[in-house]
């Protein structure tokens, strides 16, 4: 049985390998330039333009380079704060093919969500967003 592959990108977010699936990110652009947003939460790094396009830019971790952008809850956002170590077609990792074998070694997913909802819960009524 031939070992099902997922396509997507690897970050290294605070030393640690993560995983954004092919259908979460779009594309990998250049580090964006980010406008702070006064009020925001430390997870929203600030807001960016992107092809013509106003994004908020979540932060993952500290490293400030490439920025992953990517479709979340039917809106574009952007990821920064990991390394882009590598795009391609990963193996699934055997019994969990929610992870992705990278260098011998199984990498968990980004959880975009998880952030996105932080920034959500974090925004103060009248303060932004």
């Amino acid at each position: 049985m031939p070992a099902l592959r997922r396509g997507g990108v690897v970050l290294r977010v605070a030393g640690e390998l993560r995983f954004l699936p092919a259908p979460l990110a779009v594309r990998v652009a250049p580090a964006p330039r980010l406008t702070a947003v006064p009020g925001a939460p430390p997870e929203l790094a600030g807001i960016a333009v992107h092809e013509g396009t106003v994004l908020p830019v979540l932060a993952v971790g500290e490293a400030r380079g490439e920025m992953v952008v990517c479709q979340h809850a039917g809106e574009l956002v952007g990821i920064v704060g990991g390394e882009v170590v590598r795009t391609g077609t990963f193996d699934a990792a055997p019994e969990r093919p929610e992870l992705v074998m990278v260098e011998g070694q199984p990498v968990r997913p980004l959880d975009v969500a998880t952030v996105y909802t932080r920034v959500q819960a974090g925004a103060r009524p009248g303060r932004w967003g």
